[in-house]
């Protein structure tokens, strides 16, 4: 009789979990017995959820790999990194909001919320976004980091073969991305039909349909770009949009690029004397 109890007792502790206290089987009735069967407790489930966003995840990169021949991911942008990151006194709340943004990166993936990073060239806001763009990575969320005159000339290279079609095919894949990384918005060309204007607004209103965010960087400020996207017919639905989906962020500081000519001009003034 005990032996039969400690078997019981067995059993009832068998079917919930240790680490989340979750019921692992449950009675259902097959062709009128009772029997017990398997299920997923909470952890189980949280992990089989995690692995199957991963797979999906993976696939989305896959998917992606045709972009990255047009983007700005090479080897440069690999070494963009916070733990490469060089602080100084003007860089501490960049780095701040990017490592917080991707701490939060399901809250800011949920809220659809980016950045429009603005500011004169040198101070660092396509290095901020690469390094956000590759703190993601490492957790094999899908990221595409591109130009805007790169994207463009992607659409224009498509229409030679495909037409227009060709230009809904490459925004459609952008939606393999849970983020996309637009980079200096603003030095596009723009011509006379101001279709890379319209081009522009097709990219952020499919994301903002797609609930997925976007960051974006220009070396404009934000008057100059609003002008830059008004649309032929003096509407500004493209910055509307924009700012909408990624509010402005300032990145104040001196140029990098600078500081780095002068220290390779000194270098070659030591080698003439």
């Amino acid at each position: 009789m005990n032996k039969m109890i400690h078997t019981q007792e067995l059993e009832l502790s068998s079917d919930y979990c240790p680490k989340c206290k979750g019921k692992k089987s449950m009675i259902i009735n097959i062709l009128g017995k009772n029997r017990k069967v398997p299920v997923l407790c909470k952890c189980e489930k949280e992990e089989y959820e995690r692995q199957k966003n991963l797979e999906e995840n993976k696939e989305k990169l896959y998917k992606l790999q045709r972009l990255r021949e047009h983007s700005l991911m090479d080897e440069s942008f690999k070494s963009c990194t916070f733990e490469n990151w060089k602080h100084d006194k003007e860089n501490g709340k960049m780095y701040k909001i990017g490592v917080a943004y991707c701490n939060r990166w399901q809250e800011m993936k949920k809220k659809n919320m980016g950045f429009t990073f603005w500011g004169p060239p040198g101070t660092g806001k396509s290095y901020l976004s690469f390094c956000i763009a590759n703190r993601l990575l490492k957790s094999y969320v899908p990221v595409i980091a591109i130009s805007t005159i790169g994207i463009i000339n992607r659409i224009y290279d498509s229409y030679k073969r495909y037409g227009e079609s060709g230009e809904v095919a490459i925004i459609h894949s952008l939606k393999n991305a849970n983020l996309l990384i637009l980079d200096d918005l603003g030095a596009e060309y723009t011509s006379k039909l101001g279709k890379e204007k319209q081009i522009i607004y097709s990219i952020l209103d499919a994301r903002y349909r797609d609930k997925k965010p976007v960051i974006v960087t220009t070396n404009l400020n934000l008057k100059q770009l609003k002008e830059k996207l008004r649309g032929n017919d003096a509407v500004d639905r493209t910055y509307d949009r924009l700012l909408e989906l990624a509010p402005p962020v300032e990145i104040k500081g001196t140029s990098k690029r600078i500081a780095v000519g002068k220290e390779k001009t000194q270098m070659i003034k030591n080698m003439i004397h």
